[in-house]
């Protein structure tokens, strides 16, 4: 709405609004509202000040910041927040802090009936990143809940982003832009413990309950539930990009596994494995994308839960044991958990491109698969048993990759998310145990 720069003592932002003192903050909010109610036409604007929640914003540097301000503008309207928007400027280690303020709007029925909502963004570098909390606190909306949104990696030991998690409600990761993915994700779970009161959630997480629910329906068919006990080989791609085009400053493409880990510790703890003892096959290979764990599977019962409930498989005998070459002998049936990568330059890197889980039981073998090819907005369903095979389904996945959505299903949470801190857990596990 305000494009004002006149104030020469920061950088020129005209995305962010005008550039004003952070103790002037409120006083030309205040100004901008009543701009707001003055400029109202036909009496149909609806200029009611108010918000449900705050929602602070941590972004690395201007170009991330200038992203999401656009983005934001895509969340519904049941969403009117105080947005805070904090750029974190490492590169300059003198101590500055420069603010602005401006109005967003958004139509509700029409484009004449509009809603607005604040954003303050404060750009902070030097000695000043680590006092964030500080300087934020004034500025939110008292007695309503803080969202945190982080951007990239998880600094190490920084203590301006712990003081940040102690004021918020709500942390909000997206581990598909983790540049260190695995080193991140190990973090995670101390994270947890180490703020309690703090709900933890991560975009790439509700990209993949999409998958966790077609593979959960997979197995409310009558005929198949029987196979769920038997699954004893999980395959899991994520897509890469072509290594002659970097997505990182070193020049060398990072592959980013962990939607196909969070995927593959849901899938291990849904179905009960435990991973097998001094495993001389496992495989991990970062630098690539690869991981292969071998399992130790449960002789009774698995179950997959949806957000609609759990899914228990049927009791069944699955053998006595196995020897093989994982250096001992092992008491029960063996499953394996395979993550690789795919060269899929269509779908963004770190998307899930396949799921297929093979099951054996009674001596007739079923192969469920998933899988996403060059559109990216939707997958193939099949099933394959040794008699027949089941026709092809296709499913939308669009929702999936689209950040707005994600974010507004994030917003629309406020407690913690008790299965996703399990998976987490367990993706700890599998990574350090290799």
């Amino acid at each position: 709405m305000v494009k004002d720069n006149a104030n020469t003592t920061g950088p020129r932002v005209p995305w962010a609004g005008k550039l004003v003192g952070i103790e002037s903050v409120e006083e030309e909010l205040s100004r901008f509202w009543r701009m707001a109610a003055d400029n109202v036409r036909t009496s149909q604007n609806i200029n009611v000040r108010t918000s449900v929640l705050n929602f602070v914003i941590c972004a690395p540097d201007l170009a991330s910041a200038q992203y999401t301000s656009g983005l934001i503008r895509e969340l519904s309207s049941t969403h009117i927040a105080r947005v805070i928007l904090l750029i974190l400027d490492r590169t300059d280690p003198t101590t500055h802090v420069s603010t602005w303020v401006t109005l967003r709007s958004f139509p509700i029925i029409s484009d004449m009936m509009r809603h607005h909502f604040e954003q303050i963004t404060i750009l902070a570098s030097g000695a000043a990143i680590d006092a964030s909390a500080q300087i934020i606190q004034p500025l939110l909306k008292p007695d309503l809940p803080v969202y945190l949104w982080w951007l990239h990696d998880l600094p190490a030991d920084n203590v301006g982003f712990k003081r940040l998690l102690t004021i918020s409600s709500r942390v909000i990761l997206d581990s598909s832009s983790f540049f260190t993915p695995e080193e991140s994700m190990c973090s995670l779970p101390e994270l947890v413990q180490t703020v309690p009161n703090t709900a933890l959630s991560d975009l790439s997480w509700g990209r993949i309950t999409p998958w966790r629910e077609l593979i959960a329906q997979f197995f409310d068919v009558a005929e198949y539930k029987p196979y769920l006990v038997g699954v004893d080989h999980i395959e899991i791609e994520h897509a890469v990009a072509p290594f002659d085009e970097p997505s990182r400053t070193d020049g060398q493409v990072s592959p980013n596994s962990t939607q196909a880990l969070l995927l593959g510790a849901w899938l291990k703890t849904r179905l009960g494995w435990s991973l097998a003892p001094d495993s001389q096959q496992d495989e991990h290979d970062p630098d690539r994308g690869i991981h292969a764990w071998y399992m130790l599977r449960p002789r009774t019962t698995g179950s997959l839960t949806r957000t609609t409930g759990p899914l228990t498989a049927q009791t069944g005998s699955l053998g006595t044991g196995k020897t093989g070459k994982l250096g001992t002998l092992l008491k029960g049936p063996v499953g394996k958990l395979h993550i690789r990568p795919r060269l899929q330059p269509s779908l963004r890197p770190g998307s899930i491109c396949l799921v297929r889980l093979t099951s054996a039981i009674s001596g007739k073998q079923a192969t469920f698969t998933i899988n996403r090819e060059d559109d990216s907005d939707h997958v193939l369903t099949s099933v394959e048993l040794a008699e027949r095979t089941r026709p092809q389904r296709t499913v939308s996945m669009a929702a999936t990759h689209k950040e707005s959505e994600l974010l507004h299903d994030e917003l629309e949470i406020m407690g913690r998310d008790h299965l996703y801190e399990e998976t987490l857990q367990e993706v700890f596990d599998l990574l350090t145990e290799s």
